[in-house]
């Protein structure tokens, strides 16, 4: 499923490169932060972060960079 997700991910990259240039709130962009949450998090938790991450992208929301956080290890 997540690799099935990043294919997605990557077409769209390379889709919307050739239709508008660069205007992302966020470093890294959008689709960088969505494939290194799915990456990282699974297909689930990813989408959930990528979700809010693109709701946050907004004329009155903030901008710089905002890295995906990092997968917490539970010490049982």
């Amino acid at each position: 499923m997540s690799s099935f997700l990043i294919k997605i991910i990557d077409f769209y990259r390379q889709y919307s490169s050739l239709r508008a240039r660069s205007r992302c709130r966020y470093f890294p962009t959008c689709s960088e932060y969505a494939k290194d949450s799915i990456t990282e998090h699974g297909a689930a938790r990813g989408i959930l972060l990528a979700t809010k991450r693109i709701l946050r992208c907004n004329p009155f929301g903030s901008f710089g960079y905002d890295p995906v956080p990092e997968k917490q290890v539970l010490d049982v």
